[in-house]
């Protein structure tokens, strides 16, 4: 596969997640979210999504826990879109993996510190219709980071839609599992390199 001059070793995804650009968008601004915006998160996600089970306090959870893991996508002022993430320890990865990670009510045994490393990514939910998915480049952008590299990322799609986009950022099915998680393995774990051409 040719690509600006170089050969690449394999097949990549549509829009390889790893690989979106984090380029400035005048329609869309992408801020960390903190703790005074889990009111209106909270309302944005209730429009949005049936979450019967979510509460004001695990949004506030979300946000304290680990700051940056929340991102909220903003056009004009408004709240058009979020992305959040749960920064795994090597426990809550290896009960993810097994079957047991709640990521609605996940124990906090299974979740890091902002200064301890982190063994995996899941991502617990986002929303970024229209104009608001380039808000998720900026998110690719982050991931990028030093404390992030080679952490492999998971999610579990509840719809028909979310399992086309995941498939589509690059992850795959899990065989080992069978409540329909995904996996997202970091190009720097499949030994992806660029090739001069010849």
């Amino acid at each position: 596969m040719k690509s600006n001059g170089s050969l690449c070793e394999y097949q990549l995804s549509k829009h390889e997640f790893d690989l979106l650009a984090s380029s400035k968008n005048r329609f869309i601004s992408v801020k960390i979210a903190k703790n005074t915006d889990a009111p209106r998160l909270y309302r944005f996600i209730e429009d949005y999504l049936c979450f019967s089970g979510s509460k004001l306090q695990l949004i506030e959870d979300l946000i304290l826990r680990n700051q940056g893991s929340v991102f909220l996508f903003e056009r004009h002022g408004e709240l058009v879109g979020f992305y959040a993430l749960q920064m795994l320890n090597s426990l809550g990865l290896e009960a993810l993996l097994q079957g047991n990670f709640d990521g609605a009510y996940p124990l906090e045994c299974y979740l890091v510190s902002d200064d301890q490393p982190i063994s995996g990514l899941y991502v617990w939910a986002y929303i970024a219709p229209g104009l608001a998915a380039n808000g998720v480049r900026y998110v690719s952008y982050v991931l990028q980071q030093e404390r992030f590299q080679g952490v492999n990322f998971y999610a579990r799609p509840v719809t028909e839609e979310g399992v086309r986009v995941t498939l589509n950022l690059g992850f795959e099915p899990l065989e080992v599992s069978d409540d329909g998680l995904y996996c997202y393995t970091r190009l720097v774990n499949r030994g992806f390199r660029f090739l001069e051409a010849a």
